[in-house]
């Protein structure tokens, strides 16, 4: 979709990145960075600050209900984009090859990524460096899994979300994101979580090529997940006019690692409740997703649109922590999965910050100067607990994403 460039114009500052590059070492003409408030301070910001949302948790849900409200009032069908325009696909490979790439052309990719950042949260990149043959192993694995029979993919089961299998039905957004009906269903979806490290004493160790695929794909998401963590990073810096070095939204989260999930929804049509995934954004930082057919279907400009999924594109999306972080400039991509699908579409999302998870307090927004805090300090594990701890009444180590 073609982006508004008039929307970003107005958030550069006249002292743009001079020099962005990986390490972090350039020198920024801009100020240093600017947390809304001190963690210190956040007690009197709550106090003092009557537009502070302390109860993210509860914040989302319900802008979630009103913008999908608003959109299903305009149609509740996706569309596919117009003619004349086209979706955002960003090549990412200045950040991943730095060395070969000028300042010019890193600056070119924040710039892009700022704008569709802040309008829809999403995106899909092209120059991430994994090639074609590992995603064809990928999903030819998975579909081998999946075509198993219930009582030997049950055996690959761990009990729990951040690892193993979990049949159809057993996972429901509808927890938090109701649709309204009164006929509400669990997600039909099954999926195989892996987290990173692959050799973690936590993962299950399914079926050998299955493994050996999921392995050595959340291997190789490691590089694109700092290089998108950077871009993000030095887009945050751009848009507040503040000096954030190129690392920062990546070593704020420590060691807290990756979950990365084979999801299998099947061709299912006559059901007339949405079942297989229900509108919501994704609890974290950010997700990159790859997906064998189309399916993925998200809000932009008001209105609900198919995301079109092209072979050696990854999808890309803002979660709710990143909102936060960025006090709400930041917007949290919300989607759905369509119900209409004619085929079982495999897709594998990859939830940043969402396995290993350190119990690191996080940081409270960044702000441009005078700016007040939307949010209170945040970290991605303890937003995920305050969603779990709203359902269940206790915390316990399983996520609902």
């Amino acid at each position: 979709m073609r982006s508004n460039n008039n929307a970003v114009k107005n958030l550069l500052p006249l002292a743009a990145l001079l020099a962005i590059v990986v390490d972090g070492s350039a020198d920024y003409v801009q100020k240093p960075i600017s947390l809304c408030s001190s963690q210190e301070g956040m007690a009197a910001s709550l106090e003092k600050n009557a537009t502070m949302i302390s109860e993210p948790h509860k914040y989302f849900p319900t802008q979630i209900k009103h913008i999908v409200d608003a959109a299903n009032a305009n149609s509740p069908d996706a569309i596919g984009l117009p003619d004349d325009q086209s979706y955002p696909v960003i090549d990412i490979s200045p950040w991943l090859n730095p060395s070969m790439s000028s300042d010019k052309e890193k600056e070119d990719v924040v710039n892009q990524v700022l704008i569709e950042a802040i309008t829809s949260g999403s995106f899909n990149i092209i120059g991430h460096g994994i090639d074609d043959a590992l995603f064809d192993r990928l999903y030819t694995a998975a579909r081998s899994f999946f075509s198993m029979s219930l009582k030997q993919k049950m055996g690959f089961s761990s009990g729990k979300s951040l690892a193993g299998y979990i049949a159809n039905r057993n996972e429901s957004v509808a927890a938090i994101h109701k649709s309204g009906s009164t006929q509400e269903q669990k997600d039909l979806r099954e999926t195989f979580s892996m987290s990173y490290p692959p050799n973690n004493d936590g993962n299950v160790r399914g079926p050998h090529e299955f493994h050996n695929a999921m392995a050595e794909y959340i291997e190789q998401l490691q590089s694109v997940e700092k290089a998108i963590k950077q871009i993000f990073t030095a887009a945050l810096s751009s848009a507040r006019g503040i000096d954030i070095p190129t690392t920062y939204l990546k070593d704020v989260e420590e060691d807290a690692t990756g979950l990365l999930r084979a999801s299998r929804y099947p061709s299912t049509p006559g059901f007339e409740d949405a079942t297989k995934l229900l509108p919501h954004s994704d609890f974290g930082t950010i997700t990159i997703l790859a997906s064998s057919e189309e399916g993925l279907e998200e809000i932009r400009d008001g209105r609900w649109y198919k995301v079109p999924m092209r072979k050696g594109e990854l999808h890309v999306s803002v979660g709710e922590v990143y909102t936060m972080w960025s006090n709400e400039l930041f917007k949290n991509n919300i989607h759905r999965v369509s119900k209409e699908a004619k085929k079982d579409r495999i897709s594998f999302p990859y939830f940043t910050s969402q396995g290993k998870r350190t119990s690191n307090p996080g940081i409270s927004p960044i702000c441009s100067d005078g700016e007040e805090p939307r949010f209170p300090r945040v970290s991605p594990k303890g937003h995920v607990m305050h969603y779990i701890s709203a359902i269940t009444g206790n915390y316990d180590d399983r996520i609902v994403n």
